[in-house]
């Protein structure tokens, strides 16, 4: 099997770039219109979260009821508050990863496996100005709350690929990789430091994707 017909998964956040006032209030303002509750999304922790777990949680602590006609309009909502947020703070992409990408594009498929909703997912790329590099394939924050199985699923649609990579800046995204057989590459751009992560004992860690050179060993190219 050719490196080409094997796929590159990345994580969005905390591994390809950091969306600062963006994300966290687009997700407060969606669930103050559609639930009709203010909520402090300041102590929220989206490392290594899933957009479907992040409403959960904050349904409980509001005790709202579950009711899944106003959680499909909350996911619909998003991306508009996504949007308009994006426009007045964009992303700000980590150093090394444009150059990353478009040297791995041109020998392997890149696909997603974030906790963001598909919607927001390829928004922030958009914003970021690398999302021509990425193809549809993916498991995203509204298909599961698990991200094993958002791996899993990710895998699925690319027609379950053998010795493809998942690149992510947390533990969850190092055990999403290594239940589904997928070389784990952490990356240290995140909340979790490089002893934070060694722990979890990736196949690949790099300190950014400007010290990348293992990894374009790894994916010899």
């Amino acid at each position: 099997m050719t490196a080409r017909s094997r796929y590159i998964f990345c994580d969005i956040d905390g591994t390809l770039l950091h969306a600062p006032g963006a994300g966290r209030s687009a997700f407060g303002d969606a669930f103050a219109e559609v639930f009709g509750i203010p909520v402090d999304m300041g102590r929220v922790n989206f490392s290594g979260a899933t957009d479907i777990r992040v409403l959960g949680q904050l349904m409980r602590e509001q005790d709202v009821p579950r009711d899944p006609a106003r959680e499909q309009l909350f996911f619909e909502r998003l991306p508009y508050f996504m949007q308009r947020n994006m426009a007045k703070f964009p992303p700000v992409v980590f150093p090394g990863v444009g150059i990353f990408l478009e040297r791995v594009a041109k020998h392997w498929k890149l696909g997603l496996v974030t906790g963001n909703i598909r919607a927001c997912a390829y928004l922030k790329l958009k914003h970021g100005n690398i999302g021509h590099y990425f193809s549809e394939i993916g498991g995203f924050g509204d298909d599961d709350g698990d991200r094993i199985r958002m791996a899993a699923l990710a895998l699925e649609r690319a027609g379950n690929p053998v010795g493809s990579f998942l690149l992510g800046d947390t533990p969850s995204d190092i055990a999403a990789a290594r239940a589904n057989g997928m070389v784990s590459v952490a990356v240290c751009n995140g909340q979790f430091d490089r002893t934070m992560l060694e722990v979890e004992n990736p196949d690949i860690i790099v300190d950014s994707f400007e010290d990348a050179e293992d990894l374009f060993e790894a994916l010899e190219i």
